[in-house]
């Protein structure tokens, strides 16, 4: 209680003066309204609620204009993640990690970064020490196991990303493992993956493409639609070119090549 207190004096310090002025003349107002509310007389009970409401609002408004540009940095490299400035991401959640204030959270976003950076053995260290801190996390797991998929071990990303469904992932992660299965060959486990993926989970535009189109190699679907292909195609184009290093990038590159070759057919 105490630490919250001296944070919110220090916030309140750091106001602009006319958030400050309006946030005492509310809080003014307020206990105001609140005395009436208990000692007034019973005719004006019922405006003095009325007002004890408005100026709850008020103050409310006033408190989130005055903290707008409050944003954590962890929230700073989410946003940067989302926006793919990978670069900007890692810096801001790399300072967290030096300063020792690096969360599980903080260092999942890291280990993904450094995947979307092409940096596998980085992305790994990092999500295997969130993993240490919370081993049943789902979402380490899941970057764990995406990483590992991307790196061409397989085998250990079946393994990772099975656990991190067990431990709560949501179904949309069904189409990663069933991708990993993919790529080992194990034909019938895929198409039960991609089933269960289809089954639970709406998919963005790539995802589904990815699903239609693995179907479509193991003979159990007709080919993904033109208008399908030409939807999700530049992001496994994207991710391609950014993974041409690995086993991975090498054989999505293949996959690229077919899905351009469908959609010159169709």
């Amino acid at each position: 209680m105490g630490r919250l207190t001296a944070w919110l004096v220090s916030r309140f310090r750091a106001w602009e003066r006319p958030a400050k002025i309006g946030m005492a003349l509310a809080l003014a107002l307020l206990a105001l309204a609140l005395l009436v509310l208990v000692f007034g007389p019973p005719s004006i009970r019922q405006p003095a609620l009325i007002g004890t409401f408005g100026l709850l609002v008020a103050a409310q408004a006033i408190f989130m204009w005055a903290n707008r540009g409050l944003v954590t940095p962890f929230t700073q490299a989410q946003r940067a993640y989302l926006a793919e400035d990978f670069e900007a991401a890692r810096e801001t959640l790399e300072r967290l990690e030096q300063a020792g204030k690096a969360d599980v959270r903080a260092l999942t976003l890291l280990g993904n970064t450094y995947r979307q950076l092409g940096d596998l053995e980085k992305s790994e260290q990092v999500l295997t020490k969130a993993l240490s801190l919370r081993p049943s996390d789902p979402f380490p797991l899941y970057g764990f196991g995406r990483t590992l998929l991307i790196r061409g071990s397989y085998a250990e990303a079946v393994e990772a990303i099975n656990r991190a469904l067990m431990s709560g992932a949501p179904p949309v992660v069904y189409l990663d493992l069933g991708e990993a299965l993919f790529r080992q060959g194990r034909v019938e486990e895929t198409q039960a993956a991609l089933r269960v993926y289809r089954q639970q989970a709406a998919g963005e535009p790539h995802r589904v493409l990815m699903a239609d189109y693995l179907l479509y190699q193991l003979g159990a679907e007709p080919p993904p639609s033109r208008e399908r292909l030409q939807a999700g195609l530049p992001f496994w184009q994207e991710n391609a070119r950014r993974f041409r290093h690995t086993p991975y990038g090498q054989s999505l590159a293949e996959d690229v090549r077919q899905m351009q070759a469908l959609i010159e057919e169709a």
